[in-house]
């Protein structure tokens, strides 16, 4: 009985791993993903991808700098502030709106700095 227990428990953790990523993301999500090097001040960004490593990949591609610090969104808008006056000051955020990513996106900016300039905003299907 401790078998087939066992046996069974195996079968239905072998099923989420092969269902789970199908279970996080629905047909027709959208994720976008920002990436920032606080070193070199480079950015980059991906968007209308179905999964979150895509997005992120894409970002982190296109900043291409190995310290690249990332932020997702799915189905929504996701905003990068930069500060001018504070070396690899940063802040990033995501939002039901365009505007509402910009406003976390330089609150989490000037949390730590002290200015915050938006340098891209992206939505989930690639809105600009």
């Amino acid at each position: 009985m401790n078998i087939l227990r066992r046996r069974i428990l195996w079968l239905l953790f072998a099923l989420l791993l092969g269902f789970g990523p199908a279970l996080h993301a629905q047909d027709g999500d959208k994720f976008a993903a920002i990436a920032y090097s606080p070193k070199t001040g480079k950015w980059g960004y991906g968007c209308n991808y179905p999964t979150k490593a895509e997005a992120i990949a894409r970002a982190k591609s296109e900043c291409g700098s190995k310290d690249a610090r990332t932020n997702w969104c799915k189905n929504a808008w996701i905003a990068l502030a930069i500060s001018d006056n504070s070396r690899g000051g940063w802040g990033s955020a995501w939002g039901e709106t365009r505007e509402e990513a910009q406003a976390a996106a330089r609150k989490e900016c000037l949390a730590r700095n002290p200015d915050a300039r938006v340098v891209i905003t992206v939505s989930g299907d690639c809105e600009k």
